[in-house]
């Protein structure tokens, strides 16, 4: 009996012990779902969490990972779940033939192991491992007729914390496609009162949305759930997908409102796991706002939990946030410190997620840096992860940063075709901050290719969504090109109405880095009209802050520019020029005619 298969399953974890069970599913959502079940059993024991790609060459890195993982647990106490991403290529019998080898090896980890795997990996462990299935004394079946015992068990009072991360875009693609089926079946029949149909259907499908980041779809779920009919066990998930959702939507004081009650709950259920995800979240919602000290207040509140918890997966996490903490104050030997740190943690743990966004912030690192060719190197691996995992939202914004690399390197069709890539994804998942990135990018490929009205209408669709969601970062961004492009028609006066409508934001923000833009900006807009002497004193302004913000590069190829703006101005100018780069203390002059 189905069923009785669940529970057996159940009752030789709730043991510590030292085995191997297999257990044949039909969806790897289906093994995530009871991954999760069987974890709430666990208590405080340690659980790991590896991915099974049967393929050849997969099966001695499968073993180390395993031994990796269970190193440091107590004899007995761990459990391992192995989950099989339906990944199989036509080595998988080699794989499985490798595995029968090394059936002693399994046999010797001190954890309890349970692969989790599809049919067809599931005869292939019996016909070809034989002998490592032998080595196997629990061997169950947990398909679909089980689905009932399940969303029993889902239902039960048990506190259940979603975790941002925690399904895997193609699962969450599977769970949306079966739930959806299931969904129609009982809306035809009308056997569900509604608050059965939040419980068993809306609220995983509204998780799952949001896992694949369709923010469209997430948004249209939630208004289908009334909080009156949320169990009481599911109300901390709730308040977390509210918090992220509008996190995503750029609503932040909805988002904060949510997050506040979650911190609220946690604090008086004295959870201290919930309490250290609402501090990382709360911390995420005010680095959105560009707060970032409040930020990094929050994220040392979570972090400190974490690592008493021995949270390796969370601390991991907050380690990255405060990577890009320090990448927005561009600290960027402290953030790649934490990117590394966490990338240890990450490969240690199996965490391909988290692995794949750190490859991709330590990429954003060294194109600051301009090491443009190990920027892309980065950004390969992390995409390699992201394509092979089915994260489309990701891997979304990887093409992305690739396309701005090529920008960087002025290969503009290359560049287009990066961020054409990205929008496709972005506009079919409905990432409209995303999306409004990527018309300001190509708007610049417009501009680069002196199209000034089309680079002018991309700019003018980034705006309109950067003003609808308040995103003033972004919106000083586009107001700042929207200066270049009235330059670029003598339009001097608009350009300096966009010019100061930027700088505005950004001396708010108090973001240097945004400030010397403008400044720059400035600069070229005096020098178009033969205000030499101004356009110097913007030029050095934009270089100190430059140099303030570790921006090396662009101070010196501004201290260029200004060595041509004393080579083309007039005797007087020059001189006037002349004195105030040395009054300012910025070193020697480069290639300044005699």
């Amino acid at each position: 009996m189905p069923g009785n298969d669940f529970d057996t399953l159940r009752n030789a974890v709730h043991q510590p012990i030292a085995a191997l069970t297999a257990v044949e599913v039909d969806t790897v959502w289906r093994a995530e779902e009871l991954m999760r079940l069987l974890r709430a059993d666990l208590g405080e024991r340690p659980s790991g969490l590896l991915p099974l790609i049967a393929q050849r060459q997969n099966a001695p890195s499968l073993l180390d990972a395993a031994r990796e993982v269970s190193r440091k647990w107590k004899d007995e106490e761990g459990v391992l779940f192995i989950i099989d991403q339906d990944e199989n290529d036509e080595t998988a019998p080699d794989f499985w033939r490798t595995m029968n080898l090394y059936r002693e090896h399994w046999g010797a980890l001190n954890c309890h192991v349970i692969f989790f795997l599809l049919p067809a990996n599931y005869r292939f462990l019996s016909q070809i491992a034989d002998h490592l299935a032998d080595w196997m004394p629990l061997k169950l079946h947990i398909l679909g007729d089980d689905e009932p015992v399940l969303r029993q068990d889902m239902n039960a009072n048990t506190p259940s914390v979603f975790v941002s991360g925690d399904i895997s875009p193609r699962v969450a693609r599977q769970m949306l496609t079966a739930l959806e089926e299931e969904l129609g079946k009982e809306l035809l029949h009308g056997r569900l009162d509604h608050t059965m149909l939040v419980k068993r259907y809306y609220l995983p499908m509204f998780e799952a949305a949001y896992a694949i980041k369709d923010l469209n779809r997430a948004r249209s779920l939630r208004e289908k759930i009334d909080k009156r009919d949320v169990p009481k066990a599911e109300i901390a998930k709730w308040l977390l997908l509210n918090g992220l959702l509008d996190y995503e939507l750029h609503e932040s004081s909805s988002a904060e409102s949510a997050l506040m009650r979650l911190f609220t709950l946690a604090q008086e259920r004295k959870d201290e796991t919930l309490l250290a995800i609402a501090c990382h979240n709360l911390g995420m919602i005010a680095q959105q706002r560009r707060d970032f000290n409040a930020a990094e207040t929050w994220y040392r509140k979570s972090l400190a939990i974490e690592e008493r918890l021995e949270n390796g997966y969370g601390a991991a996490q907050t380690y990255h946030q405060l990577g890009n903490i320090a990448v927005e104050r561009r600290d960027f030997n402290t953030a790649e410190a934490w990117y590394w740190k966490s990338l240890e943690v990450r490969e240690k743990l199996g965490d391909d997620f988290g692995t794949a966004q750190t490859y991709h912030q330590l990429g954003r690192i060294a194109e600051e840096q301009r090491d443009f060719g190990a920027a892309e190197t980065l950004y390969r691996k992390s995409l390699e992860i992201k394509e092979r995992l089915g994260d489309d939202n990701s891997a979304g914004i990887t093409y992305h940063q690739l396309g701005n690399l090529a920008m960087k390197q002025r290969d503009l069709d290359a560049a287009e075709a990066w961020y054409r890539k990205s929008l496709m994804i972005e506009e079919r998942l409905g990432d409209d901050c995303v999306v409004a990135q990527i018309y300001h990018q190509l708007g610049m490929i417009s501009q680069g290719r002196k199209d000034i009205d089309a680079a002018e209408a991309w700019y003018r669709k980034s705006l309109e969504i950067k003003e609808r969601q308040g995103n003033e970062y972004g919106t000083s961004s586009t107001y700042h090109q929207l200066g270049r492009i009235a330059q670029e028609r003598h339009d001097f006066d608009t350009a300096k109405a966009w010019f100061n409508k930027s700088l505005k934001i950004e001396e708010r923000l108090g973001n240097d880095y945004g400030k010397a833009i403008n400044y720059e900006g400035f600069a070229f807009l005096h020098w178009a009209q033969a205000h030499y002497v101004t356009a110097g004193e913007y030029f050095i302004r934009a270089i100190i802050l430059y140099r303030k913000s570790n921006t090396h590069y662009d101070s010196q190829r501004l201290a260029e520019i200004y060595s041509n703006l004393v080579n083309e101005a007039g005797d007087k100018d020059r001189t006037t020029l002349l004195l105030k780069w040395k009054n300012a203390n910025l070193g020697d002059l480069p290639q300044v005619k005699e």
